[in-house]
């Protein structure tokens, strides 16, 4: 679950269709549950995702053969050796995130909760809490700009280890 956005995104850019691309991530992690003996310890996980959804995205444009939208393996095969390349950095994105997250004043968790976990508006949180707008707009880009100084201080530490 903690890969299934990043696995979205490859997907989407590979098929360019909404309804197809939550087609695929479903068949995708149907096979990812059927085959979870056969994930090795120790390797990427978003990676052997990744490819199980390549293999069932070749199979999805196979069968398009007839579309007017003819499948470019080429453009394909440049795509899935982009992704796998961010794989990793994402990973270590979403680490460095999580602690980060928790050095945050509780405030800071809840706000960033809000938004992010439960989707809410800037403007509906403002509202949820009795806050000016605007108020809540420099709060949130004060916790954005915290978070991210703090994964970039994360990310660097990893490269020196």
């Amino acid at each position: 679950m903690s890969h299934q956005k990043s696995l979205y995104a490859y997907i989407l850019a590979s098929v360019h269709n909404y309804a197809d691309a939550n087609d695929i991530l479903q068949e995708t992690a149907t096979v990812m549950w059927q085959k979870f003996g056969e994930f090795n310890k120790g390797t990427s996980f978003m990676g052997w995702g990744i490819t199980i959804s390549r293999n069932l995205i070749k199979k999805y444009y196979n069968r398009r053969k007839r579309s007017r939208i003819q499948f470019n393996e080429p453009l394909f095969e440049k795509i899935t050796e982009t992704m796998e390349k961010h794989v990793e950095k994402i990973d270590s994105r979403v680490g460095a995130l999580k602690q980060c997250t928790q050095k945050l004043s509780e405030t800071g968790r809840m706000l960033i909760d809000l938004r992010y976990n439960r989707g809410m508006a800037v403007k509906a949180i403002a509202n949820h809490l009795n806050k000016s707008v605007q108020g809540m707009y420099k709060a949130m880009a004060r916790l954005q700009n915290a978070l991210q100084k703090c994964i970039e201080k994360e990310l660097a530490r990893e490269d020196c280890q």
